[in-house]
């Protein structure tokens, strides 16, 4: 991949459903230079495909984390992994409330072992309330999660500027993304994650880098992305020196689930 390819990996990490044109007007190329990298990026199976990830909060349903070390890797019910070069393994979890995230981080540690991190994030301050419109938005884009949102209307049956605002709204408040699952081994591009008792002094820092969180006031997991090991390095160095407890994890593996 040469420093184009991995704009494009950076634009669609932030936005899954960034247009293709204005990614290239943001790079600097031609809408079909453009779609003839995206196509060879898949051909060549770096990005593998695009994934809708829904947060559980939007369900009603509390979430968890917690990073385990070792070889080992769990197959129990999780909304997310992220596999990483320490030999850690990082998941999320899901539950009706916190009982039930608990007890699912429980059942990852009778056969993984006490975790080294578990963070459990306050209920996002979402302030909107899903209804059925919203449902069927996530459902059209579970099965096809960059399909134009002109599309989503008509097939739902309402305005564009309807579904055009509860999506925007559902992204802006965390709810839902769109993902692309992009085979970190085949390119000098780096995704890392951060877990800090000191998200709101690192925010600024990584805030150029950062792909999503999840905080409370103190504590936070970013999600990180870089260009290259260097300038992934670097970021780290600047963040141990604020905060050397810092948990680190360079990510080559990861994948979300409905």
């Amino acid at each position: 991949m040469d420093a184009e390819d991995k704009k494009i990996i950076y634009y669609l990490l932030k936005d899954g459903r960034m247009p293709q044109r204005k990614i290239a007007s943001s790079i600097g190329i031609s809408a079909q230079a453009l779609n003839y990298r995206m196509k060879k990026l898949i051909d060549d199976g770096i990005l593998k495909k695009f994934v809708l990830r829904v947060h559980p909060n939007f369900y009603g349903r509390r979430n968890g984390f917690a990073a385990f070390i070792g070889d080992g890797k769990y197959d129990g019910d999780v909304v997310s992994k992220f596999h990483c070069l320490e030999k850690i393994n990082l998941y999320e979890f899901d539950g009706i409330g916190l009982d039930e995230v608990e007890s699912k981080i429980d059942n990852a540690v009778k056969v993984l072992g006490e975790p080294i991190m578990k963070y459990i994030p306050p209920p996002i301050d979402s302030e909107i309330t899903p209804g059925n419109l919203d449902k069927g938005i996530l459902e059209i884009l579970k099965k096809d999660p960059r399909i134009k949102l002109s599309d989503i209307a008509q097939e739902l049956g309402v305005p564009y500027m309807t579904a055009k605002r509860r999506l925007d709204l559902m992204k802006s408040r965390g709810l839902a993304s769109v993902v692309p699952l992009v085979d970190l081994s085949r390119g000098d591009i780096v995704i890392f994650s951060l877990f800090s008792k000191k998200f709101s002094i690192l925010k600024p820092l990584l805030e150029d880098y950062s792909l999503f969180f999840v905080s409370d006031e103190e504590n936070g997991i970013f999600v990180c992305y870089s260009d290259n090991l260097s300038n992934a390095k670097a970021a780290i160095t600047r963040v141990r020196d604020i905060d050397s407890e810092a948990e680190v994890m360079i990510i080559y593996e990861y994948e979300f689930f409905h």
